[in-house]
């Protein structure tokens, strides 16, 4: 057989696609040990939450996961179990709520960090992602607890996926994130990261045709910019409710005639507003509302205080005009519950009215009222009967606090405050 003779530049071109190979090969391994190394790091931001999942944020042994998944634990029993190797899968450790968000669906926890070096904590809390990086095509990584296969070994999971969009309003989640990790019951509660170990959201929401609750490609976070907004008031919540934002009182919202954006058909008080009918709605704090459903959203988007406001961009007669909005407060769900029955007596010519029950465990026994105390004053109103006792308590809805005082059978004063809770 004839020697084969190797013409001139084949061999140049096989060496450069070999070469090639081999470079893409080194870096597909590098690429691999840094999503490897990526995984490990993020595994001491993780924490178990129940059944469900939670991520360190701060400095201060913060936990953050969803109100579903805190709601569902005994607050006597509020626990948080470690996933980092480097001390020990599934290091529990007692915490304690300092405020959850029903709206938004967010709780925030603190951990006992017992004997530990509080310089030097077993975990490493996870950076908020700024707004730039809410980027739709973006590495995107989800730790959690699937189905519960965690619980057993303290093992969380690990999936990766991109960002399928940036930030929007989705439903309840007044600004969200989409990713396609995959995600399914038991990563509530849990962080969906970027490349950069940069905490995007907390995983909340699944979406799917069948209404089943399984990964379907479609899993919403609440996103870090709507994090930032609400960790401070979490965090002075003193175990309490944050309230939301809400639409502005008396202003009616509608979609505009061509179906593409929203505008004002009614204001009952122009007083007490500067909207006015027939403004076009473009963007409330800073963003775009396309239907009213995500106008009231954007609305609920804050913290609520006394006297908030929001800016809010309208045209108005062909000009685009800023206005700084008052804005209501959105009602927590549920019914506003005390815990207590009442009955009426006649002491020395005196009515008088005093807590006939008191129920173990509610708002309040928590707050140390107990059956027998006699009531003196319910939200500032002095009480002698059934009926002072409802007017003070008119407009009181889940998540406020009534101060009360009282007097124990025994004749000691009580000054106390009773935070009011939501039952179905």
């Amino acid at each position: 057989m004839p020697a084969q003779i190797c013409r001139p530049g084949r061999w140049p071109r096989f060496s450069a696609v070999a070469l090639l190979l081999l470079a893409c090969s080194a870096a597909t391994a590098a690429a691999d040990d840094d999503r490897t190394a990526l995984a490990v790091r993020l595994l001491r931001s993780y924490a178990f939450v129940g059944q469900g999942s939670g991520v360190f944020v701060g400095s201060d042994g913060w936990v953050l996961t969803n109100h579903h998944v805190s709601g569902e634990i005994d607050a006597s029993d509020l626990r948080v179990r470690l996933a980092g190797a480097d001390h020990g899968f599934g290091r529990s450790l007692p915490a304690k709520l300092l405020g959850f968000d029903p709206i938004g669906d967010l709780a925030l926890l603190q951990v006992d960090a017992g004997d530990w070096d509080p310089a030097d904590p077993p975990w490493t809390p996870a950076p908020l992602a700024p707004a730039e990086a809410l980027v739709a095509g973006a590495p995107v990584v989800a730790v959690g607890n699937p189905f519960g296969l965690g619980t057993l070994d303290d093992v969380p999971t690990v999936t990766w996926g991109v960002l399928s969009t940036g930030r929007v309003v989705r439903g309840g989640y007044l600004d969200a994130v989409q990713g396609d990790a995959p995600v399914n019951p038991g990563n509530s509660g849990g962080p969906l990261f970027d490349g950069l170990g940069r905490l995007l959201g907390i995983n909340g929401q699944i979406r799917s045709r069948t209404g089943m609750r399984i990964n379907s490609g479609i899993g919403l976070a609440i996103a870090s910019t709507q994090i930032a907004t609400l960790l401070p008031a979490l965090a002075a919540a003193d175990g309490g409710a944050v309230r939301r934002t809400g639409p502005p009182l008396g202003v009616t919202l509608a979609a505009t005639a061509d179906g593409r954006g929203v505008e004002i058909s009614a204001v009952a008080d122009e007083a007490v507003t500067p909207l006015r009918p027939g403004d076009r709605l473009l963007a409330i704090d800073g963003r775009r509302p396309l239907v009213p459903t995500s106008a009231e959203a954007l609305f609920r988007g804050r913290p609520w205080a006394l006297g908030a406001t929001m800016a809010v961009q309208v045209r108005r007669a062909g000009q685009t005009v800023d206005l700084v909005v008052p804005v209501g407060r959105t009602a927590l769900p549920g019914r506003p519950w005390h815990g207590w029955t009442v009955a009426e007596r006649t002491l020395v010519g005196e009515r008088q009215i005093f807590l006939e029950t008191v129920t173990p465990d509610s708002p309040a026994a928590k707050a140390g009222l107990a059956a027998g105390d006699r009531l003196l004053t319910v939200n500032g109103q002095t009480v002698a009967s059934r009926i002072d006792v409802l007017r003070a308590m008119v407009g009181v809805e889940p998540g406020d606090r009534v101060a009360v005082q009282a007097r124990s059978s025994t004749g000691d004063e009580k000054s106390v405050t009773v935070r009011i809770v939501g039952r179905e």
